[in-house]
């Protein structure tokens, strides 16, 4: 490190001390205020805000039930849902089981019977997770009625205590036929992998094809590329887990495209699968002598090509440093944990079918993809996801950033976010009614930075999908939400005509 390297750092150390300082003096100053005004709102979630932001998460959830439990007092259940699902986001599993209980009540005590379900789901499955079977039953057993749909959802709670009931012992069959004559295949057979990502370069497109097809149904992520001058840029983007790539190419071979990836510090430990139509063996010897993980010789079948790729995979699991449920252990927490550890790698989480990676070097945030979406965007988007799996992988990152908030402060902003929309479903009426543009709306001439927002909306609206399943397809996003919601205030989004 040369002088002016370490000058910087020492101001970028005496910068951040400083800050720390500050932090701490607010802190204190507002606990100061607190104690002289122990029921104050209004400072508490000052207080709340200020202890996430220096990390202090079980102190924030604290102020937050606080609040909670001061509106629930004083008969303002849907003020106190507010901070009581706030303070969730932000929970460790035995406090968020706590508070998943107490907005259940709350949810039952409004009306509102559809959310009240779900929460009373994500209840029972966090008792599984403990192995408190017992206390999953009960709590199905005395949980007030659900509305009108009562007994789809009672029935729905119940179904899925039962699903943890030891089976087997209803009696033996010696055999791995089921009673209909059909293999009973283990769970292996049906085995998902969704938190891995694989390169497939090969200039031809039959054999992409194939590929694709058999790592899609094992649940992967698929990069293509058609040869290894493409795949350079693919890869070093997106840090896959496994490459298979063809040897014979052009403008780059396979192996030209391995060299690049061994000499490359991200990519040198990655497994890469040789795909060729070579198969004496020498050809394969002195390809496992360079180091590939292995040889696949064209042609080959879709069967055995999926249970090589599985095998693989299996192997590959164990490089995550750890994984686990989100039903488990919340997204805000994961990301305290890596904060505090001040880890760098990969972060993947994914939800029905739905995966997103985050970037993160030193446990702060420096960019996140999901889909299309790319940024802050996605971390709104993904705090609001309730179930689905996560696995964390160290690697180095060297993507630029593209978040400028510190990880704490993209988690306060996340919170705020998904409360705040959260609240807007809440508020907002009729909410189960198609909707499609007024005729007024239909016709605005709409200036041309604005054109492809006003068409997106107008696709939007159909008449097929609800107001609430339009609002939810616009996950992350508050100000088009709100923007939504006034256009409908106006009367330029109405309700469909009724279906003859």
């Amino acid at each position: 490190m040369g002088l002016f390297d370490k000058v910087r750092s020492m101001r970028e150390q005496v910068v951040g001390l400083i800050a720390d300082i500050r932090q701490r003096h607010d802190i204190e100053e507002l606990e100061r205020k607190l104690a002289a005004a122990p029921e104050d709102t209004f400072l508490m979630q000052q207080l709340s805000d200020a202890y996430q932001q220096a990390g202090q998460s079980r102190q924030a959830v604290d102020l937050l039930c606080r609040i909670g439990e001061l509106y629930r007092l004083q008969g303002n259940p849907e003020t106190a849902l507010a901070y009581f699902r706030r303070a969730e986001r932000l929970a460790t599993s035995d406090e968020r089981l706590r508070l998943l209980r107490l907005m259940v009540e709350l949810m039952i005590q409004l009306g509102r019977y559809s959310d009240a379900f779900e929460r009373a789901q994500q209840v029972v499955e966090l008792l599984l997770t403990h192995h408190e079977l017992a206390a999953a039953r009960g709590y199905v057993e005395t949980l007030p009625p659900l509305g009108e749909q009562d007994a789809k959802y009672r029935k729905e709670l119940v179904d899925l205590v039962n699903i943890n009931r030891q089976e087997w012992a209803q009696g033996a069959r010696g055999t791995w036929l089921d009673p209909g004559g059909e293999r009973s295949f283990s769970s292996e057979h049906r085995e998902q992998f969704p938190d891995q990502t694989i390169l497939v370069v090969d200039d031809e497109p039959g054999t992409c094809e194939v590929l694709n097809l058999c790592l899609r149904r094992l649940g992967c992520t698929v990069l293509t590329a058609e040869d290894g001058e493409a795949a350079q840029e693919v890869a070093l983007r997106h840090q896959p887990s496994l490459i298979i790539c063809d040897l014979l190419m052009p403008r780059m071979d396979g192996r030209q495209f391995f060299d690049w990836t061994r000499r490359h510090p991200t990519l040198r430990d990655v497994p890469f699968v040789c795909l060729s139509s070579k198969g004496q063996p020498e050809e394969r010897l002195a390809a496992f002598e360079r180091g590939v993980e292995d040889y696949w010789v064209k042609p080959f079948s879709a069967v055995e090509l999926t249970f090589r790729v599985k095998n693989l995979l299996r192997r590959l699991q164990p490089n995550a440093d750890f994984r686990g449920r989100l039903q488990e252990v919340s997204l805000p927490e994961v990301l305290q944990i890596i904060e505090g550890g001040r880890k760098t790698g990969l972060l993947k989480v994914t939800a029905a079918g739905r995966e997103a990676r985050i970037y993160i070097r030193e446990g702060q945030i420096l960019d996140a993809e999901l889909a299309s979406y790319q940024g802050a965007r996605v971390v709104y988007i993904v705090i609001g996801w309730v179930r689905g799996e996560f696995s964390f992988r160290s690697t180095p990152v060297e993507r630029p950033a593209q978040i400028c908030l510190t990880t704490q402060q993209l988690l306060l902003e996340a919170v705020r976010r998904y409360d705040e929309t959260q609240s807007l479903l809440d508020a907002e009426p009729d909410l189960d009614r198609p909707y499609i543009v007024s005729d007024t709306f239909a016709s605005l001439v709409v200036p041309e930075d604005f054109a492809s927002e006003i068409s997106f909306l107008k696709a939007l609206f159909d008449g097929q999908r609800t107001f609430r399943e339009c609002l939810q397809s616009l996950e992350g996003d508050l100000e088009s939400m709100q923007m939504v919601v006034e256009l409908r205030r106006e009367g330029l989004l109405v309700p469909a005509p009724a279906r003859l």
